[in-house]
């Protein structure tokens, strides 16, 4: 990929990839780690992102592939690169579906993928192979069966064979030029191999080299057998015409084409060999064209590396790479289709960085399901739609949206004859309301384009709509759900509509029913909740009692938090919640679940405390460390500490509050926070002379410093600055962090000091922002972070503070008690 695109191609790949949310990238053994740093700075380019923090152009990455197969020729693997190691989690596939039907082929093949270079194969396994070398000999598979080598030379030479064996009239096709006038070798220069001349003939196996349109299925790969050669008025070959081996390649191409319309068969014409069109100089070589065809009755390993075929025919003799054996073998559905032409048991190896690489990543962990399925449970899902009439498809088919008991929505931009039948979802009845009956005929909003809210509601579940008994310019639904008495609100506020208006019209709404009453506001107020400037809606609702459970939640593409849902309730079970992403809208869904026959009012706390996030948890002991073994990963880090992380661009939080903390681990976080006092005694370090720096220190270690705010929590923006490469995180946090020691405020009581008297003093406390963070902080930030927190101090041991059974997951800060403060370490 070049660095630079012309500003026309760049427009025309935004208009066509403007809306892309997400990506999968298959085979991904087989991605040299250049590419994938290409691939980076050509989605950050087109999506016009310009952030340290941003990567892949804030498209989500779904990679697909097997370590243990093909990886790319001269060059290192994805693997390497920190835009891989740094930021993706695995989950491994259960199910072989290729071998599923033939299971000791299967655990054959399992074998020997995992045996490494010097290691005997079982005899059990060589007695196999030996059986497909002697089925080779025997001369049992098709006359055409795939023949896989390891080097083009010996792909060409069999594809030439077979040509002259089994075709006749053979037709060679040179490359043009733009004036369509062949161009041969003149002998006095080398001919490159995308030069030579094409040997086709009809009944040929071919295989396409380029991408014609990947959506019909014409893409590079693609196999078939030729049985027509289309020619023009000159007597040359325009069009040639493939049977592909399947039949849903080319389903959109023979609508269209007069030469395959009502055949089962796909044509190819000659091709530019450029990428793009647009841009090839046609005096020069990019500017040549040619049938995109090579012969294929064989092919590389790595071509074939993702097909599946019936029968095969391989030869052992030139593997080269790790994992060569293992991709070749694995292409077959039974072992009765495995044919070897030779056996070479040496060359059956896999790589031996795959298992460490695959350890020092993160297990994707199985998201807690946020509806839930008890009726004591009411599941809420919101979203500003932006249009419910041209979303309503994508909307009615999101795959979270028949889970929920409730449906709020905001600028839905319906108008007052706007037809509802077509708007309909089964089970679920709509009540709406349009902009220009939320507000009296002069005011400024009335008129506007846009605007509008509703509510689809389960057809079994009883509410009361409340209408308000004056007209208070507000677009706004309320109704209350009689069986739960709760009031819910859906409103809209536009940014056209002054704040402090907003603020009084909403005050005056919700006098005309109690306000001690259990009510849940839900909306878009477009008021960031995650700036810094003031909040004048926020601080007044706050004020009345209310709490934004999505505060601090980014909720759009932009990672603003405009969306919320208040409630002046806390429940004994707290709400389940999470944002939740939409491709057609610029805004995401909000869900949440609420235990609505346990609740339980009290009086609102700062932080909203939310107990039922899990996150499972490792052990370590506690102590002061004499020496330090420092990460592998931490190393990595220090080699590039300018390189930033991107897990905000996910927009769901990594972090998530332990629910269950074994036994084990709970002892050893109680036993280092009672002997917190004698380790920070007893760990000074032996003087080696009679000065050194606090750098020094830590260069003699290998790490460097790397300087906080000091705001008060410095404990928690060095915990981000940790985990992301950026200090932003530092509020979500705290709040784990507070939701934890909530969880755990038994276990934590007898280590609250005379300052603060209670365990729920320190916790109101500690969840204001700026209060810094001391050891009882640490202890629970480690364990809901699930690393080993080291610290590092001026003259002293650096203390090892409890949060995984590894030490290799770890994270490192250094403390300064004189201010006191805490910075990063890398």
């Amino acid at each position: 990929l070049s660095d630079n695109l012309s500003c026309d191609k760049l427009n025309s790949y935004r208009c066509k990839l403007g809306t892309l949310k997400l990506l999968f990238v298959d085979e991904v053994s087989l991605i040299q780690a250049g590419l994938w740093g290409a691939m980076h700075s050509r989605l950050t380019q087109i999506m016009g992102i310009h952030s340290n923090t941003a990567i892949f152009g804030n498209v989500g990455i779904v990679a697909i592939g097997d370590f243990y197969q093909c990886s790319p020729v001269a060059s290192s693997s994805i693997y390497s690169s920190l835009l891989w190691s740094d930021h993706f989690e695995y989950v491994e596939l259960k199910i072989n579906e290729r071998q599923k039907t033939n299971i000791f082929f299967s655990q054959m093949l399992n074998r020997i993928r995992k045996i490494k270079k010097k290691e005997d194969m079982s005899k059990e396994d060589r007695d196999v192979l030996e059986k497909c070398h002697q089925r080779y000999l025997n001369k049992e598979y098709h006359p055409e069966a795939l023949h896989l080598f390891a080097r083009n030379a010996q792909v060409d030479a069999h594809n030439e064979e077979m040509i002259e064996k089994i075709c006749t009239n053979i037709r060679i096709f040179y490359e043009v030029n733009n004036n369509d006038k062949e161009i041969k070798s003149n002998g006095r220069t080398e001919t490159k191999k995308n030069s030579k001349p094409l040997r086709l003939a009809k009944n040929a196996r071919v295989m396409m080299t380029k991408n014609i349109c990947v959506n019909d299925g014409l893409a590079n790969g693609v196999t078939g057998c030729i049985v027509e050669f289309v020619e023009n008025n000159n007597k040359d070959v325009s069009h040639i015409i493939i049977k592909c081996d399947s039949s849903k390649v080319g389903r959109l191409h023979r609508v269209s084409c007069p030469h395959c319309h009502g055949r089962d068969t796909i044509c190819v014409m000659r091709e530019s060999n450029t990428i793009d069109r647009l841009e090839y100089d046609s005096q020069s070589k990019k500017g040549t064209k040619q049938f995109p065809l090579r012969l294929s009755w064989a092919m590389t390993i790595h071509k074939a590396q993702g097909i599946t075929v019936d029968q095969v025919v391989i030869s052992t003799k030139d593997f080269f790479g790790s994992g060569m054996g293992y991709t070749a073998l694995s292409r077959v559905r039974i072992l009765e289709g495995l044919f070897l032409i030779d056996l070479h048991f040496d060359k059956f190896y896999c790589n031996e960085n795959v298992d460490r690489v695959l350890s020092q990543m993160k297990i994707m962990r199985k998201k807690q399901l946020i509806f839930q399925e008890s009726s004591q449970f009411l599941n809420i899902l919101f979203h500003n739609i932006e249009g419910l009439k041209c979303n309503f498809k994508a909307f009615s088919n999101y795959h979270l949206l028949h889970k929920a008991d409730l449906i709020c929505l905001a600028e839905t931009w319906l108008k007052d004859d706007t037809r509802l039948d077509h708007l309909q979802i089964n089970g679920y009845n709509l009540v709406h309301k349009t902009r220009a009956c939320s507000f009296v005929a002069n005011h400024l909003l009335h008129s506007q384009k846009g605007g509008g809210v509703a509510i689809y509601f389960r057809e079994t579940i009883p509410i009361k709509k409340i209408d308000s008994y004056a007209h208070v310019n507000l677009e706004c639904i309320t109704f209350e759900i009689e069986k739960s008495n709760i009031i819910i609100i859906v409103c809209y506020r536009s940014p056209q509509q002054n704040k402090k208006e907003f603020v009084v019209n909403l005050i005056e709404h919700l006098k005309q029913f109690n306000i001690d009453k259990n009510i849940l506001l839900i909306g878009d107020f477009n008021e960031d909740s995650l700036e810094n400037k003031s909040k004048p809606i926020e601080t007044k609702l706050e004020n009345l009692g209310f709490v934004n459970m999505f505060k601090d939640m980014p909720t759009t593409n932009s990672l603003t938090s405009l969306d919320c849902v208040y409630s002046n309730f806390i429940l004994n079970k707290v709400q389940y919640r999470d944002v939740t992403g939409i491709f057609y809208s610029f805004h995401d869904a909000l869900i949440c679940s609420i235990d609505v026959e346990n609740k339980k009012k009290e009086s609102n706390k700062e932080i909203e405390f939310n107990n039922d996030e899990q996150m499972d948890t490792d052990t370590c002991l506690p102590t002061s460390l004499s020496f330090l073994e420092i990460s592998k990963e931490t190393n990595k880090r220090k080699k590039n500490t300018t390189v930033k992380s991107n897990h905000i661009f996910k927009k769901i939080k990594v972090l998530t509050t332990v629910n269950t903390c074994n036994n084990l681990l709970k002892e050893k976080q109680r036993l280092f926070l009672r002997n917190y006092t004698n380790i920070r005694k007893e760990n000074c370090l032996e003087k080696r002379r009679a000065t050194f720096s606090f750098t020094e220190q830590l260069s003699s270690i290998g790490l460097k410093k790397i300087n906080i705010l000091a705001d008060g929590n410095c404990f928690f923006r060095a915990i981000s600055h940790q985990l992301y490469r950026h200090e932003d995180d530092h509020l979500n946090i705290r709040s784990e962090t507070i939701n934890y020691l909530i969880q755990n405020m038994n276990d934590f009581a007898s280590f609250i000091d005379e300052m603060y008297s209670t365990i729920e003093n320190y916790i109101e406390e500690m969840s204001k922002d700026g209060t810094y963070a001391d050891h009882l902080a640490l202890s629970s930030t480690a364990v809901i972070i699930n690393k080993n927190i080291i610290v590092h101090e001026f003259k002293k041991k650096p203390i090892l503070i409890p949060g995984s059974d590894f030490l290799e997951h770890q994270l490192h800060l250094c403390y300064d008690p004189n201010m006191p403060h805490y910075d990063s370490v890398v």
